[in-house]
């Protein structure tokens, strides 16, 4: 027994030597921090403060810092056990291992899937876990720790309706008045919410202050449909006539969302004139007839504007419409009365007085009008009716091109959308599955628009020094150039516009537009990779009829991109003999005296790719004694500059 107690004791002895000894004797420099902070995260999922604490114990605390502060997949220890709600983990984290309470990680947002740099009582508050916000506050976190999109922590947690969290963040000093990068503040954020709401306007926060946009919390509250919220905000003091960049105050904002009890509301507890008044009826039911498809109640939320209109029947509040009378609406003109009200029975008539009635009052560039337009464009080309859907887009697209600002997504779509419809429009009459053409007249008109969108573009691109994503904007304007180009080659070449088309593409020629690659318009007519736009087919490239086009209306065929090639070049890259010759292509360029013996950066000339491709090309067919003597020059180094004509310095150097 003795001895075998004596042994024991030994033992214990030397196992609590070990103890210490492994506890002094890592050095931080041998510790492997990834492999022990990924131990750290699996504790922290399986929710093992244990485990972790066994894990942890034989390192110093400066050691544990380095662990549990070492991001995995861009996040630290307490940014995970903070978001996962594990406050147990939390407390022994900053307490027993000095964890940085400021450490970013990423947040990923379930609506969109977008992920932003947070810090954890950032994502504790989001992710509605109250014990451990009570527990980073209670250790000193920054209480207005932003994004990085500059929203802070009890922004976000007013977005979540984590009411109880946005009070012990208030109670512990933080500023409600801080709004993000897009001006959205912790009220906006609420507007879900009443009680939120109220808790936060008897805080003071401002409850007019706009958003980048010029949008209160009222104009947020409004589109939500929340009735109550809306009665809290005008109850302390909204402004309900301020208006947002789109022109919109709260009044129509209501009626353009279709909520007719709100509207009832501002209307019995806001002064407003009778034309507003009038103007809230019309909006509603044009919100009815296209939103809700109920053309019934549409017709009667109209009856009720004429009878505001003629309070006074002796003096009544006539609408001001135009004179003219515009194709893209049939031609239909707004009723200015109930007698004329009541004429309107068709469903397409009804459907054009929605959209005068928005033009009307919201005016032509409303992004709500725009929209419509498109919207009834859409439903006509699903039904079929092709052309009816061409004078509608074509109509929005006229509208958006005013503006001047030529690569905004609303007038790319628009074209997009229209070129895409024409070349839907072609196929089907080629297929004999439609007798709708496509007239000239429109094509022409929305090439000689798209026209002068690009050059519009490329006097902005040079102005904004070139921004990537207008890079690619612009890239898509070229490549809806030459499918309206190909398209017009498809169509009745003897037509009055063929004229006026070819002088259209000239001018565009003139500008000599570049894509992204530096490649011009004739480049990007020899790549096959154009027939997708947007990851759409349009139609088929490379195309005979669009080369020939480009060439005879006097392309630089010679033209080289970023890369010095030419078109002959990359023709001659992207497809094999057989396609070429096919299609004609090759044939085209080089009897239109494209220079086979240009080099590009490479040191490549076609003729050097075309015999590589083992394609039978006679190179005297093609070199002139001009271009071997160039050729010559540049091969051996001979010296040239001011022994020849300065115009001819070009021309030599381009041969090698």
């Amino acid at each position: 027994m003795t001895e075998k107690k004596s042994f024991f004791r030994h033992f214990q002895e030397g196992a609590h030597k070990m103890s210490n000894l492994a506890c002094t004797s890592v050095r931080t420099d041998d510790v492997d921090v990834p492999w022990y902070a990924s131990i750290v995260h699996n504790c922290i999922h399986d929710d093992k403060l244990s485990k972790l604490k066994v894990t942890l114990r034989k390192f110093s605390k400066q050691q544990r810092t380095t662990i549990v502060n070492h991001k995995i997949n861009g996040s630290g220890a307490l940014f995970i056990s903070s978001l996962k709600g594990r406050v147990h983990i939390v407390n022994y984290l900053l307490d027993d291992c000095g964890a940085d309470k400021e450490l970013k990680g990423i947040y990923e947002v379930e609506l969109d899937h977008s992920r932003h740099e947070v810090s954890p009582l950032w994502c504790s508050a989001v992710a509605n876990k109250l014990e451990v916000v009570k527990a980073l506050v209670e250790h000193g976190a920054d209480i207005n720790s932003a994004s990085d999109t500059q929203s802070t922590p009890v922004r976000s947690a007013c977005f979540m309706t984590n009411i109880s969290i946005v009070k012990i963040l208030v109670e512990n000093g933080a500023n409600i008045h801080k709004p993000n990068i897009n001006g959205g503040t912790c009220l906006i954020n609420s507007v879900q919410s009443e009680e939120l709401c109220v808790f936060l306007l008897s805080k003071g926060v401002d409850v007019n202050a706009k958003d980048n946009s010029g949008n209160l919390a009222l104009h947020y509250a409004i589109r939500e449909g929340r009735l109550d919220t809306v009665k809290v905000l005008l109850k302390y003091g909204s402004d309900h006539t301020a208006k947002n960049d789109f022109g919109d105050d709260a009044l129509q904002t209501a009626a353009l969302r279709g909520y007719k009890s709100i509207v009832k509301y501002i209307l019995e507890t806001t002064d407003q004139t009778l034309e507003k008044s009038a103007h809230a009826y019309e909006l509603l039911g044009a919100n009815l007839v296209d939103e809700v498809h109920d053309i019934v109640g549409g017709l009667a939320m109209w009856q009720e504007s004429m009878k505001i209109r003629y309070q006074d029947e002796n003096n009544p509040l006539l609408k001001e419409l135009p004179s003219d009378t515009n194709y893209a609406y049939l031609h239909a003109r707004e009723p200015n009365s109930l007698q004329e009200l009541h004429r309107i029975i068709d469903p397409d008539d009804v459907y054009m007085q929605a959209l005068l009635i928005r033009e009307r009052i919201l005016g032509p560039c409303h992004k709500d009008v725009t929209f419509g337009l498109m919207y009834r464009g859409a439903v006509y080309a699903d039904t079929h009716r092709y052309q009816r859907c061409v004078d509608l887009w074509k109509y929005t697209y006229i509208l958006r091109h005013r503006k001047n600002d030529p690569l905004t997504h609303e007038c790319l779509f628009t074209v997009q959308a229209l070129v895409k419809l024409f070349w839907e429009m072609q196929v089907e009459l080629e297929s004999g599955t439609t007798e709708e053409k496509v007239k000239v007249e429109d094509a022409q008109e929305v090439f000689e628009m798209l026209v002068a969108q690009i050059i519009s573009g490329q006097e902005s691109l040079k102005n904004s020094k070139g921004k990537n994503k207008g890079n690619e904007d612009f890239q898509l304007l070229l490549q809806l150039s030459l499918h309206v180009i190909h398209l017009m080659a498809r169509l009745d070449k003897t037509s009055p516009q063929n004229f006026e088309f070819r002088k259209a593409v000239h001018h565009l020629i003139l500008q000599d537009p570049r894509g992204q690659e530096g490649g011009s318009l004739l480049h990007l007519s020899v790549d096959p990779k154009i027939s997708l736009t947007s990851e759409e087919f349009y139609s088929p490239f490379p195309t005979l009829s669009v080369v020939e086009i480009l060439i005879s209306c006097g392309i630089d065929i010679n033209a080289v991109d970023s890369k010095r090639n030419t078109a002959l070049h990359n023709s001659i890259k992207f497809l094999t003999y057989s396609e070429l010759q096919n299609e004609g292509i090759l044939d085209c360029l080089l009897q239109n005296d494209a220079h086979v013996d240009i080099h590009n950066a490479e040191g490549q000339s076609a003729l050097i790719l075309l015999q590589h491709a083992g394609l039978p090309v006679c190179p005297l067919q093609y070199q002139t004694l001009k271009c071997l003597a160039a050729e010559s020059i540049m091969k051996h180094k001979l010296s040239y500059e001011g022994e020849v004509p300065v115009c001819l310095l070009p021309f030599i150097q381009m041969h090698g």
